[in-house]
């Protein structure tokens, strides 16, 4: 304990390695009980949610004791964008249940993606987005025209799954159907909770938010879980 604390304070400590190593666990073990029910189809779609998600924060929790600022940046940047990334794969898994296969077909699948993944890299692009050096305690604080981007470029695919989300449950007219995918809606609020804490949070890089922001944002374990138990289940 005292080897992992060594030239970190408290609240990063708590941030990295419980909170977001519990994060990281809950996404690889939510993969694999997605995969074994049946690795293809909606299943597979969903499982790459969680997998993104999960690298990302692997990625985040490996970088903390690396102290080289190119490296870091580099890092830091890939493990925001995995966990940006993992968005078009709800995006996707949701509009699919709206539309059916017949016409969200894998090239469209693929070109939304690419899409996607093309204007995220727009992030690499913003003079000083990111800082993330000895003077910022090795902590990423970022600017506000990177937070800006990104609100932009992720609240687009956000608030379109969150439209067809909530017109695929007014569609529903069995009770049970309903109840379930009250819980979907659940999770994946919640998911878009953490992703826009998250974003405010290294944004003001204030460290009682941090904080404040990490043990928050525990609890939405729970309701991640949810976006399982509403639909993967009944697939």
């Amino acid at each position: 304990m005292l080897t992992l604390l060594q030239g970190m304070d408290i609240p990063r400590f708590i941030q990295i390695f419980i909170v977001q190593g519990f994060f990281g666990l809950f996404f690889l073990f939510m993969v694999y009980k997605i995969l074994k029910r049946e690795a293809k189809g909606l299943n597979l779609i969903l499982s790459l949610f969680y997998f993104s998600a999960a690298l990302g924060v692997i990625i985040n929790i490996i970088y903390a004791y690396i102290f080289n600022e190119v490296a870091v940046y580099v890092l830091h940047f890939i493990t925001y964008y995995l966990l940006c990334f993992s968005l078009v794969f709800l995006f996707i898994f949701v509009l699919i249940l709206w539309k059916s296969k017949r016409i969200i077909t894998i090239p469209v699948q693929i070109t939304v993606i690419i899409v996607f993944g093309i204007a995220l890299l727009g992030l690499l692009f913003i003079p000083n987005g990111i800082r993330i050096n000895a003077s910022t305690n090795w902590k990423p604080e970022w600017n506000w025209s990177f937070f800006i981007y990104s609100v932009i470029i992720c609240s687009l695919i956000i608030f379109i799954t969150l439209f067809y989300a909530l017109k695929t449950y007014l569609r529903f007219e069995h009770a049970e159907l309903k109840k379930k995918w009250k819980y979907f809606l659940i999770g994946i609020f919640a998911n878009f909770f953490l992703y826009y804490g998250t974003s405010l949070s290294n944004t003001l890089a204030n460290p009682i938010f941090r904080l404040v922001w990490s043990i928050i944002s525990l609890p939405t374990l729970i309701s991640l879980y949810f976006i399982y138990y509403g639909v993967v289940k009944q697939l």
